[in-house]
C-alpha cells in the first residue's frame, strides 16, 4: 500500500514537470519569430527600415523616407533591417568636450572667447513646403529689454533618410558636421559687433539668432533641426579691455543701483506719508465715530424712559378704569348695599367713641350720611 502511493506521487510530478516543459517550449516557439523578423525601437530612438532590393507595390529598395515610432516593428532577414537613430535632444558645446571655444573677432579689433551650446535633435520624416508661402525662418518678437524671443515655426527639411545618406547615421559625424557649419555662421554674425556690444544681451542675442537662422536652413534639408543657440559664456582675450568693460558695466550698474535706491527713498517717505495721514483719518473716524455711539446711546435711554413711563401710565389708566367698571358694576348689583357693609364692618370695629351710634350696619344710606355730615 506504501509503494502504490509514493509511485502515485511520482507519476503526479512526473505529469507536472512534463506540462511546465510543455509550456516552456510553447513560450520559446512563440518568441523565435519576434526575436528573428522583429526589433525593438526604444523610445528614445527613431527606426529607419532599410530594404536590401524592391519589389512592384511591395517594397522600395533602399532607406524609407517615414521613421519608425517606438514599439516593435518587423524585419526579415535578407530582405530588410531597421537602423537605430537618436530621438532626444543632442548638443554641440564649443567650449567643453570635443569642440573648443569660439575665438571671436570684434569689429573694432578686439577678440572675444565665447561659450556656444547648440540644441538639435533629427526629423522623423520629411517635410516639403512652398517656401514663397509658408515662410521659413523663425519670426523674432522684442521681449525684456530688447532682447529677441524666437517663435518657432517649421521649414521645410529633410527626413532619416537624407540624414543617412549624408552622414552615414552616425551620431558622432552629425555633431561635426553641424559644429563645423555653426563655428562658421556664429563668427560671420558675432564678428559684426564691437567690443561693447558684446556686453549687450539685445545685440548679442540678436546675432546669435541671426546665426541659428542660417545653420537651421543649411542642416534642415539634411534631416537636423536647430532648436535653440545658448551663448553661456564670453570673456575677451585681452585682459585690459575685459577689465575695462567689468569697470564700466560695474560703474553703470552702481548708477542704477543708486537711481533705484533714490526711488525706493522716495516711495518710502511717500509710503510714511500716506500711512501718517490715514492713521490721522481713522483716529478722527474713531472720536466721531464714539461721540456719534454716545448720543445715540443718551437718545435710547431717553427714549426706553419715555416709552416705559408712557407705558406705565396706560396701565394704571387700565387699571383704574377697571376698578371704576367694577364699582359701577357693584353698585348696579343686588345686594351691593349688604356686600358693601360687610365689607366695611372691620374698619368701622376699628373706630372709638360715639361717632357711629346709633346707626344699623346695613344702612347704607345712614353710614353715608353719618361720615359726610349730611344727608344722600
Amino acid at each position: 500500500m506504501m509503494k502504490t502511493g509514493e509511485q502515485g506521487r511520482r507519476e503526479r510530478g512526473a505529469a507536472v514537470l512534463l506540462v511546465l516543459w510543455g509550456f516552456f517550449l510553447v513560450a520559446v516557439v512563440a518568441m523565435v519569430p519576434f526575436f528573428v523578423f522583429g526589433r525593438s525601437v526604444p523610445p528614445n530612438a527613431i527606426g529607419v527600415r532599410q530594404n536590401y532590393f524592391g519589389f512592384a507595390y511591395i517594397l522600395t529598395k533602399g532607406y524609407q523616407p517615414e521613421g519608425l515610432s517606438p514599439g516593435l516593428h518587423w524585419q526579415i532577414p535578407g530582405i530588410s533591417s531597421v537602423f537605430l537613430l537618436p530621438r532626444d535632444f543632442q548638443f554641440v558645446e564649443f567650449g567643453e568636450g570635443r569642440f573648443s571655444l569660439l575665438e571671436i573677432p570684434t569689429t573694432d579689433g578686439s577678440k572675444v572667447r565665447t561659450d556656444v551650446s547648440l540644441a538639435i535633435r533629427l526629423f522623423d520624416s520629411d517635410l516639403k513646403k512652398n517656401e514663397a508661402k509658408g515662410g521659413s525662418k523663425a519670426t523674432q518678437s522684442e521681449g525684456l529689454a530688447g532682447v529677441p524671443i524666437v517663435e518657432y515655426v517649421e521649414r521645410s527639411h529633410g527626413g532619416p533618410r537624407e540624414l543617412i545618406l549624408q552622414y552615414t547615421g552616425d551620431p558622432d559625424r552629425v555633431l561635426r558636421n553641424v559644429a563645423s557649419k555653426a563655428e562658421s555662421y556664429l563668427k560671420g554674425e558675432l564678428s559684426r559687433l564691437s567690443t561693447t556690444e558684446f556686453y549687450n544681451p539685445a545685440a548679442r542675442e540678436k546675432a546669435a539668432l541671426a546665426a541659428q537662422e542660417e545653420l537651421a536652413a543649411s542642416v534642415a534639408p539634411d534631416g537636423v533641426d536647430v532648436f535653440a543657440t545658448l551663448i553661456q559664456r564670453y570673456i575677451y582675450s585681452e585682459k585690459t579691455i575685459d577689465d575695462q568693460i567689468f569697470a564700466k558695466n560695474l560703474q553703470d550698474q552702481t548708477e542704477r543701483m543708486n537711481a533705484a535706491a533714490s526711488r525706493l527713498s522716495g516711495a518710502k517717505a511717500e509710503t510714511e506719508k500716506e500711512s501718517a495721514l490715514w492713521d490721522a483719518k481713522i483716529k478722527d473716524l474713531e472720536v466721531e465715530g464714539k461721540s456719534k455711539a454716545s448720543v445715540i446711546e443718551s437718545e435710547g435711554r431717553l427714549y426706553s424712559a419715555k416709552k416705559f413711563a408712557e407705558a406705565d401710565l396706560l396701565v394704571a389708566k387700565a387699571r383704574a378704569e377697571v376698578d371704576s367698571a367694577k364699582a359701577n358694576l357693584l353698585a348696579q348689583t343686588e345686594g351691593a348695599d349688604a356686600y358693601l357693609a360687610r365689607e366695611m364692618t372691620p374698619l368701622l370695629r376699628t373706630l372709638k367713641g360715639g361717632v357711629v351710634s346709633e346707626v344699623d350696619p346695613y344702612d347704607i344710606n345712614r353710614w353715608v350720611e353719618k361720615l359726610t355730615g349730611g344727608s344722600r
